[in-house]
């Protein structure tokens, strides 16, 4: 594998965890998913010069809105 920077991650601020491994692009759809966010890195390539990825994914916080039993509080059930 060749690297030509160095794989740095996204801000600890930002709660991603890297998920293992390197990805190809055609195997990124199956570590996404709905609900939750995903940050991609290059990651430099494989030894047939495929290019690799480091994929970051954190949980979405709900906020109180979103959380609440109604979702449109000012509108009368």
């Amino acid at each position: 594998m060749n690297h030509a920077q160095p794989i740095t991650g996204p801000t600890d601020d930002d709660d991603f965890v890297r998920l293992p491994g390197l990805f190809r692009r055609w195997e990124i759809e199956q570590v996404v998913d709905a609900g939750a966010d995903f940050h991609l890195e290059e990651a430099g390539d494989a030894s047939d010069g495929t290019p690799l990825f480091a994929v970051y994914r954190r949980e979405r916080t709900q906020t109180s809105s979103t959380s609440s039993s109604n979702p449109n509080p000012k509108k009368e059930q």
